[in-house]
């Protein structure tokens, strides 16, 4: 119902639209008249509604369809990690072949993870021993502490003591430490204090804290003589290491 905004009358009646009110500003509103004080006003028309609601249902629409296409894109783009992984596999099969070693290491963790890759043990330690035997200190490591665990492999305590010895020599932290301990436990060889120490002196000396601390309980077990080969040794096979060019492993 209208109501005159002068009087507060509700006797209006519809007005006629003069041609100057004939304004883009006029054609969402209606010109009204007061019965009673004569008040001539304009007040929203129906049109407005009905447009105010088509905007609506076209905005809903419009988000609707939006959503739509980004379902049906993602399902367009889905195939393609996979895509992406299956090239990466092949990729890195190709440079593992062409006795890339990095590249081995990266199959055999694929393979172990089943990451990129379907899940197969067996491939894992043929292509982790290729590395190890390609030189790559990271996986002689990995393949001496597979080969001690019986993990994925027979366990063999004599092969994980050439594989482990192999990546310490090549300056590998944490084989240097591995290796420190089975000297010093007598695990697969005779127990050694003197190598035990060399080994563990030296993975302290890089960085490895656990190192530093079962170095010092060794020490307490060699005499003099010996603290002073161990610490000859493990100079010397720091300083044979830092003459060698540096190679990627």
């Amino acid at each position: 119902m209208r109501k005159c905004p002068s009087c507060g009358s509700f006797n209006v009646r519809r007005s006629s639209i003069r041609v100057s009110e004939v304004l883009a500003h006029h054609v969402l509103r209606s010109p009204y008249r007061c019965r009673e004080c004569g008040k001539r006003f304009w007040v929203v028309s129906k049109r407005a509604y009905y447009l105010a609601g088509f905007l609506v249902v076209a905005v809903l629409a419009g988000v609707i369809a939006w959503n739509m296409a980004d379902v049906q894109g993602a399902r367009r783009v889905e195939p393609e990690p996979i895509t992406r992984a299956s090239q990466t596999l092949t990729d890195t099969i190709k440079l593992a072949e062409n006795n890339d070693a990095l590249a081995a290491l990266k199959l055999a963790r694929m393979y172990a993870q089943g990451d990129g890759a379907a899940k197969n043990e067996k491939l894992s330690r043929a292509w982790l021993a290729r590395a190890a035997e390609q030189g790559n200190a990271e996986a002689q490591y990995e393949f001496g502490m597979a080969l001690r665990a019986g993990r994925g492999v027979i366990q063999d305590y004599q092969g994980a003591i050439k594989w482990l010895r192999l990546a310490a020599e090549n300056g590998y932290p944490q084989a240097q430490y591995e290796l420190g301990l089975m000297y010093r436990s007598g695990t697969g060889i005779p127990v050694d204090n003197v190598k035990a120490y060399t080994w563990l002196n030296l993975a302290a000396a890089e960085g490895i804290p656990e190192a530093a601390t079962t170095r010092d309980v060794v020490l307490r077990a060699l005499s003099p003589e010996e603290v002073l080969q161990a610490q000859s040794e493990a100079r010397r096979l720091s300083e044979s290491r830092s003459e060698k060019p540096k190679t990627d492993q």
